[in-house]
């Protein structure tokens, strides 16, 4: 089951809510995620949160938590839809705001790996993927003119690149000293390739 979910991070370009939603066979806000399905027209199926972002809703299914606890809200509605059955889950409004939870939505990236389930965080001018080392072949998208990659361990080791612009053969690629930010797709087809190592791939876009 195709799952979008809307965190509460501030926003305020809502074209690519809109066609997330269309896409989307399940939708849940997770508390103040509320507020952006009002502004976008979208009803959600389910709300769940502790209600310290947002009202509770009326007319529609809502669990509430309690504000004590160790989930974050998000992790609370990427449990439920796991246990609903999505199999792919996306995030949106989840990257403005704070940092440290800008972060932790990140990480939940991984946690849908570990999962089985593929995931991804999306805003206006970004998508996010987790990539979980081996090979892995990306469809270019026009949308998206750039293509960074972020270690999540200390060093990525033997990253190759084909189909990009600037291409790597068996090269570390350090946290420290990034190499793999604003590359280019240069076919239909890129792969990028890690023999030991996690990172994010982030397709992006100035405007």
């Amino acid at each position: 089951m195709k799952t979008l979910i809307l965190a509460s991070a501030p926003e305020t370009e809502y074209d690519y809510v809109r066609q997330l939603a269309q896409q989307a066979e399940y939708i849940i806000c997770a508390d103040g995620g509320t507020r952006h399905a009002a502004a976008c027209g979208i009803r959600p199926d389910l709300v769940i949160g502790d209600f310290d972002s947002g009202a509770r809703p009326d007319g529609v299914e809502v669990i509430a938590l309690r504000p004590e606890k160790d989930d974050s809200d998000l992790m609370c509605c990427t449990k439920e839809a796991i246990r609903r059955g999505a199999d792919d889950i996306t995030y949106a409004c989840a990257s403005g705001g704070r940092i440290d939870h800008f972060l932790c939505n990140l990480s939940l990236l991984e946690y849908l790996h570990s999962c089985g389930v593929h995931g991804m965080l999306c805003d206006s001018r970004n998508r996010v993927t987790f990539h979980p080392g081996g090979a892995v072949w990306y469809q270019a998208d026009a949308s998206y003119r750039y293509v960074g990659i972020i270690p999540l361990d200390a060093e990525l080791i033997g990253v190759t690149l084909r189909g990009l612009k600037y291409p790597l053969t068996d090269a570390t690629v350090s946290r420290a000293q990034m190499i793999t930010i604003s590359n280019e797709p240069a076919a239909p087809e890129y792969m990028i390739s890690v023999r030991e190592g996690r990172s994010l791939v982030i397709e992006s876009k100035d405007k």
